[in-house]
């Protein structure tokens, strides 16, 4: 990477981020006023009385230029594999700057599409069912790219970013690739960053899981389950096995964390969730040949399940940055955002989990994320120090 290039991205940096300051302050001003959804808005409502722990409501913003669109093709990363299945890959992008840390990134597609720099079309051409087509074009971007693409500036400000591949569910009835493996493979990828960080220049002094949409599920699952070791690969090797997962903060973009209600939303829904369970909660189920789902699996892949029980057990969780969209059909702010958050906040704390639901947010919500509030956590988490999300003033 060139100097010239970090030099214009540092001037382009400083337009994002002084514009977004000036919009910010707006926001924050009239955060309780109509320049919040009535969906955000009763979202906050009824968090601050669901729980005695209310989480960090972030302003909503509309940024005059796109962050994301300027670091897309930022660094060239390195690819390795971690496991013998052509699916069990890793993008390494290094950073520049201070060093802050890793973030670990784990791409969406409804479980069944989507790769670490891939899009979904091959996938979609794959598809019997012609109306999931328009959804899956619509998923592409996020899939792909969309969120890895939010979080590609931090690259400039000292964080090692890690996109990791997985074994995609199979979207037919039948034997075939389902949630545990799903599972194993993001768990197998993350012992094995951890394990190898020092081969693959990655700064740990600060760890973080993230994902968008389903692969925000999977970071959800992993952050809660890795300690316990439910989901290490039986495949994986002795050294990876005695491998201790922590993580010191979780990123979660349109995530659905309640199975119990997701497939309710229909259009992909349904059958995203058939093909990663293998069965169905519906009856008859969108997949032929789909069996019934019984409650405890549902459950088992459930980030909500876990969540819940982390505050009954006493068990608290690392820091949580959660984004919805308000215009968002698919992954629903009332049924998969605030009562996790909600959720979350108890078993984590009131200043360290920050929710961020930006009204005109679709499921493709990259463009629409408080940069600002994003790059305010990271410092909190890296710092070990806690301020409101408004509370960092930019410089030029």
């Amino acid at each position: 990477m060139s100097l010239d290039f970090w030099s214009k991205r540092g001037r382009l940096a400083a337009v994002v981020l002084t514009s977004s300051f000036l919009v910010l302050v707006v926001a924050c001003s009239s955060k309780d006023s109509s320049s919040t959804s009535t969906t955000a808005g009763s979202a906050s409502s009824s968090s601050s009385t669901a729980v005695p722990n209310t989480p960090v409501s972030v302003p909503a913003w509309t940024p005059p230029v796109q962050a994301t669109d300027l670091m897309a093709d930022a660094s060239t990363p390195q690819v390795v594999s971690y496991g013998s299945d052509p699916n069990q890959n890793l993008e390494v992008f290094q950073s520049s700057g201070d060093p802050q840390g890793t973030i670990v990134y784990v791409h969406g597609g409804a479980w069944e599409g989507g790769s670490m720099q891939q899009n979904t079309s091959a996938i979609m051409q794959a598809q019997e069912a012609q109306e999931r087509t328009a959804e899956f074009v619509q998923l592409s971007k996020l899939a792909a790219n969309g969120v890895l693409d939010e979080l590609k500036p931090q690259l400039s400000t000292g964080w090692d970013i890690v996109s990791i591949d997985y074994r995609l569910a199979t979207a037919t009835s039948g034997p075939g690739i389902r949630a545990t493996q799903l599972m194993n493979d993001v768990d197998h990828a993350i012992r094995y960053i951890v394990a190898n960080a020092k081969a693959l220049d990655l700064d740990m002094s600060t760890f973080i899981i993230s994902g968008g949409s389903a692969g925000g599920h999977l970071a959800l699952m992993e952050a809660l389950t890795a300690a316990s070791g439910q989901f290490i690969d039986p495949t994986i090797s002795s050294d990876l096995k005695k491998v201790k997962l922590s993580f010191d903060g979780v990123i979660a973009m349109v995530a659905p964390s309640d199975l119990n209600t997701l497939y309710l939303a229909g259009g992909i829904a349904p059958p995203g969730q058939e093909a990663l369970l293998g069965c169905s909660l519906q009856n008859p189920p969108y997949v032929a040949g789909m069996p019934q789902c019984n409650e405890a699996v549902v459950n088992q892949f459930s980030p909500i399940t876990y969540t819940k029980a982390a505050k009954t057990n006493g068990v608290t969780l690392p820091p949580a940055y959660f984004a919805y969209g308000g215009l968002d059909t698919l992954v629903l702010i009332s049924t998969q955002g605030m009562p996790e958050i909600d959720a979350w906040a108890a078993a984590s704390g009131p200043s360290e989990t920050w929710y961020d639901l930006p009204p005109q947010g679709t499921h493709n919500i990259d463009d629409n994320v408080n940069d600002l509030a994003l790059d305010n956590w990271l410092d909190n988490v890296a710092n070990a120090t806690w301020t409101g999300p408004n509370a960092k003033t930019p410089t030029n």
